[in-house]
């Protein structure tokens, strides 16, 4: 690790110049831990198989036919195609201050047992538990945390959430755990290398805390009760308005008379039923379609601003054509360019921020195997 307490660091060359991560099994939630390494300034290896991570074959693809997501999540990194039938025989191996893999990329025989360094699992359930062994998904990950359940319409199944969320999740708390073992080791804490058991869904419990505690007091679960309707609180969801998107959080009867004068709805502002959050959720039906007939006839910034200067919680909700265009989002460098086998796109930005040792926006992202010479005859 590049911070010593008491020195400074080059802000040129981040805060974990030195430190060596190796990712030996390129999941997404591996991936992700690595490259919030990466993005300050470690050493990432990709010790990828003959046919390259899974990763370099997800959707969406760019028109050279490389995965996007894989360059988002391997920007700044090494890639070195594994030659040895024991993953501790690879020279990579023998630099690492970290090895992060997913238990069911590994084979027993060329895994890594007898590692005299520090390793990081991640895994949907953890190696060990009720779950462990059991295949798993973003899906059902988004399901066993209770998440999927509140979304979608009353009638039928919920809707599956799509995307990688749950496992950038537990790609951050891996990440989050590693890296408080690692800072007290270069504290002065000399014990033997820590094998961390990172568990996808247990990140993913943050999510839903007071689910937990209300399936442990025998509470009964909230119904399913459609499209932007978020129990205890209403109005609360992403609306469209004549044009742009807005969205809105009404917590307090303040909040609330000023949203109806907003919205030239004075005649529901001072009913006793609608005063309590609660209240107006269960009159849903009778507010929503008045609250969006007169949404469509404003654009979404002009509410934005006047909302904001009456202090309503608004946001402008920006669509995906106009996302990069949005002047905070420009301002704060919210996006960055990937370079990906002569391809370039816009993706988000680390969005972790040290500013006296500022981390990488964006950069390259290495083809199969582009460092199996520098590796293959010993450390750079």
């Amino acid at each position: 690790m590049a911070e010593v307490p008491g020195q400074e660091v080059n802000a040129e060359q981040g805060v974990f110049q030195g430190l060596t991560i190796v990712d030996v099994s390129g999941s997404v939630a591996t991936s992700y831990a690595a490259k919030l390494f990466a993005d300050y300034g470690a050493l990432v290896i990709n010790l990828e198989p003959a046919h390259g991570f899974a990763t370099r074959k997800l959707s969406p693809l760019l028109a050279n036919g490389d995965s996007a997501m894989h360059a988002y999540l391997n920007t700044n990194k090494h890639s070195v195609v594994a030659t040895q039938s024991c993953l501790m025989d690879e020279p990579t191996m023998g630099q690492a201050d970290l090895v992060i893999y997913d238990p069911e990329s590994l084979s027993p025989a060329g895994g890594l047992s007898g590692a005299e360094t520090n390793t990081c699992a991640i895994s949907w359930y953890g190696l060990s538990g009720p779950y462990n062994g059991m295949r798993g998904s973003d899906a059902t990950i988004q399901a066993l945390s209770g998440l999927m359940r509140g979304i979608g319409q009353p009638e039928g199944p919920p809707m599956i959430p799509p995307g990688f969320q749950a496992q950038i999740i537990g790609g951050l708390s891996a990440f989050n755990g590693a890296l408080g073992h690692l800072l007290a080791q270069r504290m002065g804490n000399r014990c033997a290398p820590f094998q961390l058991d990172a568990s996808i869904l247990e990140a993913n419990m943050c999510f839903t805390d007071l689910a937990a505690i209300n399936a442990y007091l025998g509470n009964p679960l909230p119904p399913r009760m459609g499209i932007n309707r978020f129990p205890p609180t209403y109005p609360l969801g992403i609306w469209p308005c004549k044009d742009g998107w807005l969205g809105v959080t009404n917590l307090t009867p303040g909040q609330w008379k000023a949203f109806c004068k907003l919205l030239e709805l004075e005649h529901f502002a001072d009913i006793e039923l609608f005063q309590s959050s609660i209240s107006r959720l269960e009159s849903a039906d009778i507010l929503e379609p008045e609250i969006l007939a007169a949404l469509s006839n404003h654009s979404a910034e002009d509410l934005f601003y006047r909302g904001q200067a009456m202090r309503i919680p608004l946001a402008r909700v920006p669509t995906m054509e106009e996302l990069f265009e949005v002047d905070q989002y420009r301002s704060r460098q919210a996006f960055s360019q990937v370079q990906a086998a002569g391809e370039s796109f816009a993706a988000p930005s680390t969005p972790f921020r040290l500013f006296a040792t500022p981390p990488h926006f964006g950069g390259p992202v290495a083809e199969l195997g582009a460092h199996n010479r520098i590796w293959n005859s010993g450390h750079e």
